[in-house]
């Protein structure tokens, strides 16, 4: 499961309790818990909304500080890799 991500917002599956949850309560290996649970999506949004999600969840965490990236160039790379995700094919 390592080097697996989200298909709906991207973040990385390092192990089974980042996994999202099918109908019957089993681990599903498409999704994270936070889009995905009981065999649904846990907000009904568009790719566009799901970037802006991520990157408020992004700035929160601090994972990119001191890294030179900025918001916009954020959104950038989530508008030409989202597209590439699952949920969004469509």
């Amino acid at each position: 499961m390592i080097g697996q991500f989200c298909q709906s917002c991207g973040m990385p599956l390092k192990d089974e309790k980042d996994m999202g949850t099918n109908k019957e309560g089993s681990g599903n290996n498409d999704f994270c818990i936070n889009c995905y649970k009981d065999g649904s999506y846990v907000e009904d949004v568009t790719m566009d909304e799901m970037i802006e999600i991520s990157i408020g969840h992004i700035k929160e965490s601090g994972i990119l500080d001191g890294q030179g990236v900025d918001e916009e160039q954020m959104r950038e790379f989530m508008g030409s890799f989202y597209p590439s995700l699952k949920r969004w094919q469509n």
